[in-house]
């Protein structure tokens, strides 16, 4: 039985400069998970998660449902975890909620819940962290959305030192409430929260320019099955009747497998001109890249008769040209796997250009790179549009490149997934310090890589993050 509690060394030493070879199952997806644990709290009935991803966020979070009263148990073996909120005892989440960005998803869960059972009038709660791309990430649109939803009042206060934001509900029932929800950007995020937040309304609620990513269509689908009544669809706009008249049921439901992790093993095995196959994978998911990549190599891609399964084999790959890649939201380029393309561009035998309006700040790991022998210039520059808004675009100009063994840091999840390819891909042995944020968002990263045939090995120095009830005892 492996141990629940997880392991994450202080720096890793990579031998690079070898083709990888063998399989990796792709896990659930990290960008679903942390919704769908939200979803638990509305309802007090058991919720059991299948598929679910054996990373750092998901042990953290569930400490953080653990201390408001959640029963959590989990079996990275079965990878099933049980989540059981038959009454949330506290209205404060805990000083873990600051590790993890996405437990904002647990304002409108708890708020929502409150409404229907009374257990508290206010929540408190400290910003979270997460990844900082250059700067902490805002989360004023997520307080908007809750005085959308709610109507709620907002306060500032210390508590014993520490910074909170006081959520209260409105004593009375507020009518015809702010009806629409939008955002100037297409969120992730903020269509996650209002998903989670309208459960707790009477009211007709619509949102436009929501995500369209698969993993929204992952909580949608949980949702409609938990009883909340959701019409329109993440493609056509949100639409919520305002029916809810009170908690949802429980039940058993699937994290959907995770695209970016498929499409970084991948992009992996191209590097560094191996053979890999990739299981578990969902192909609809994962069209983006997979269109850019076969624009970029056009032999050595197969598919299991199923569908289920990829299998690339670049082993024989020719000298493939550089590529203009602009991130936009799904089902356009990942934004996500920008960082993890850079140093396969740096092998093409001309110039790439990424553009990336979603997330302009991820520029820390070219840095890092150019330790590789990465051959980069990079430029955030202001963008007009025709409403007289201006918004930021990061340009990034790849040149062929030459790498070597190097020692670097971990930036953040991408960005240091990216730099440990590079350490696979350079001859040679490479350290890569402050892995974390890589295997915060990489189930079984170090057993996947060793059984690629990567020769990795693991400082002594490092930190556990905590264990979570075992759900066989």
């Amino acid at each position: 039985m492996k141990d629940t509690c997880l392991f994450i060394p202080k720096n890793l030493t990579i031998e690079g400069g070898h083709p990888v070879k063998g399989e990796v199952e792709i896990s659930g997806a990290k960008n679903a998970i942390l919704g769908l644990m939200a979803a638990a709290l509305l309802t007090d009935e058991k919720v059991f998660l299948s598929n679910v991803p054996y990373i750092s966020d998901v042990l953290e979070m569930g400490h953080i449902l653990v201390d408001l009263g959640v029963r959590v148990k989990y079996n990275p073996e079965t990878k099933v975890l049980l989540l059981h909120a038959q009454k949330i005892k506290k209205n404060i989440l805990s000083d873990k909620a600051l590790k993890l960005r996405a437990s904002y998803y647990l304002w409108g869960a708890l708020l929502a819940r409150f409404k229907h059972t009374n257990e508290f009038k206010e929540l408190k709660v400290l910003v979270p962290g997460g990844c900082s791309f250059g700067g902490k990430r805002p989360t004023d649109f997520h307080e908007q959305l809750i005085k959308n939803i709610f109507g709620a009042h907002i306060s500032e206060e210390k508590i014993n030192g520490k910074h909170y934001l006081n959520f209260r509900l409105p004593d009375i029932e507020l009518k015809n409430n702010q009806p629409i929800y939008t955002t100037a950007k297409v969120s992730h995020g903020a269509t996650f929260h209002w998903l989670l937040s309208i459960a707790g309304t009477q009211d007709v609620k619509m949102m436009y320019n929501s995500s369209l990513e698969p993993e929204v269509s992952n909580l949608i689908d949980m949702l409609k099955k938990m009883g909340l009544n959701i019409s329109g669809s993440e493609r056509t706009g949100l639409i919520y009747s305002g029916k809810n008249q009170g908690l949802l049921k429980g039940g058993c439901f699937e994290v959907i497998p995770d695209r970016l992790e498929a499409g970084t093993y991948v992009l992996l095995a191209l590097g560094t001109k191996g053979t890999v196959r990739i299981k578990n994978i969902n192909l609809e998911h994962c069209a983006p890249w997979l269109k850019q990549l076969t624009k970029t190599v056009n032999n050595g891609i197969y598919y299991s008769f199923d569908k289920k399964d990829l299998i690339v084999d670049f082993r024989e790959v020719e000298a493939y040209e550089g590529s203009y890649l602009q991130m936009s939201p799904f089902p356009g380029f990942e934004t996500d796997l920008q960082q993890i393309w850079t140093p396969i561009l740096g092998l093409a035998n001309s110039d790439s250009m990424i553009v990336d309006m979603i997330w302009p700040g991820r520029i820390a790991h070219l840095e890092e790179m150019k330790k590789f022998g990465l051959n980069s210039e990079v430029e955030q520059i202001e963008v007009s549009s025709s409403q007289d808004t201006t918004s930021q675009a990061l340009f990034a100009h790849i040149k062929p490149s030459v790498y070597h063994a190097a020692k670097t840091k971990g930036t953040d999840l991408r960005g240091t997934m990216a730099v440990i390819i590079l350490s696979c891909m350079a001859e040679g042995k490479s350290i890569v310090e402050n892995p974390s944020f890589a295997l915060r968002g990489y189930p079984n990263l170090i057993e996947n890589l060793k059984g690629l045939g990567i020769n990795v090995k693991l400082s002594k120095e490092g930190q556990t993050v905590e264990c979570l009830p075992d759900l066989k005892k």
